[in-house]
């Protein structure tokens, strides 16, 4: 039996990053967020919500371009730090112990010990309420080789993503249980 908990997120787990900017000053910052995904595949472009008061925030619209950092488990504190510090107050980078790289393609910082760092532009906002929601086209994904596979493979358990659970909790990845495009065919006529 389900039970109606009102006008609520319900959307579990969610992807969680660190967004890459300079702000004003030139000083790199980052900023954690869990309302991320894929927003069209051609072109490729990635969705993040950013509420209006985060300091990124502005610096995101100045420069229109961001970048999306993709961490592995193993930095679960430094992820969360970088959502709990204000870049108003601190120099995240040097606090936590990640190194800003700056972008080969867009005036963006990237995370050096992330497994995923995207370089995005900006192509559409959509102002929303409590959050704008920005619209980065990839024009740069740069990988490590130890987690990229054949093609658009990823190597999960090399890679060993951090997710989030809205409410406060992070998770590492599970077990791997069946291929995409594959592991419902079963249910297709004969």
């Amino acid at each position: 039996m389900k039970k109606n908990m009102g006008s609520r997120l319900g959307l579990y787990p969610t992807p969680v990053v660190l967004v890459g900017v300079y702000d004003s000053s030139g000083k790199p910052n980052v900023l954690t967020l869990a309302w991320v995904g894929v927003a069209c595949s051609e072109p490729p472009c990635i969705q993040i919500s950013v509420r209006k008061e985060r300091w990124s925030h502005d610096a995101i619209e100045a420069k229109a371009a961001f970048s999306v950092n993709v961490p592995s488990s193993k930095y679960v504190a430094e992820v969360d730090y970088a959502g709990i510090a204000s870049g108003r107050d601190a120099d995240k980078f040097q606090v936590s112990g990640l190194t800003a790289v700056k972008g080969e393609v867009l005036d963006v910082p990237l995370v050096k010990e992330f497994p995923v760092s995207m370089e995005c532009k900006l192509v559409h906002t959509a102002r929303l309420g409590s959050h704008d929601l920005y619209v980065g086209e990839i024009v740069a994904c740069w990988m490590e080789e130890s987690v990229a596979g054949q093609g658009a493979k990823v190597n999960a358990k090399e890679f060993s993503p951090l997710i989030y659970m809205p409410g406060g909790e992070y998770y590492g990845l599970g077990e791997f249980l069946g291929n995409g495009f594959n592991a419902g065919k079963k249910f297709l006529k004969k």
